[in-house]
């Protein structure tokens, strides 16, 4: 009895998305993973290489890999990266009625702050729920620290421009 030992290592062929750099070649059911991942990882470092060159920097994502078994093989069948950026001067958080090519100056951003602080503040005066006052203590404290840091010149850190989405999102 002949066995084919394709039937158990099976090759896999890749596709790459349009435009996306790299080469779309085939690779063994058990070399898949290491050659999806390492297309994927190229993908996140072309990212951070945008961003840098934007002056901004990733806030977050992944590398998410779709796995299968092939053969008697567990392997990665497609891949997908996402990332988040934070580039300064840039304002996309949900608002539809602003043009992105809006170039906001410090003073703006520091003018935005302060106003968003006073709505918290006052949001805050209001409410009774005690869960409700909580989540709005901890946004005027990050509001305080990111208004303070600005007002110092100073660059915010990745952490608290993270926190900062995060939360007002």
């Amino acid at each position: 009895m002949r066995v084919d030992p394709t039937s158990f290592n099976p090759i896999l062929g890749y596709k790459l998305d349009p435009g996306e750099p790299g080469l779309a070649h085939s690779a063994p059911a058990s070399m898949s993973i290491l050659r999806v991942l390492t297309q994927e990882v190229s993908n996140y470092l072309a990212f951070k290489k945008e961003a840098m060159e934007k002056g901004g920097f990733i806030i977050g994502g992944g590398i998410y890999l779709d796995l299968r078994k092939r053969g008697s093989f567990l392997a990665a069948v497609a891949g997908k990266t996402k990332v988040w950026m934070y580039i300064p001067g840039e304002r996309n958080a949900g608002r539809d009625e602003e043009p992105d090519d809006v170039q906001w100056s410090r003073e703006d951003e520091k003018t935005f702050l302060k106003d968003k602080l006073q709505e918290l503040k006052m949001k805050l005066q209001i409410t009774d729920d005690p869960q409700e006052k909580e989540r709005l203590e901890r946004e005027i404290a990050l509001l305080e620290m990111a208004l303070s840091s600005f007002k110092a010149s100073l660059a915010l850190p990745q952490f608290l421009v993270g926190a900062l989405l995060d939360t007002l999102a």
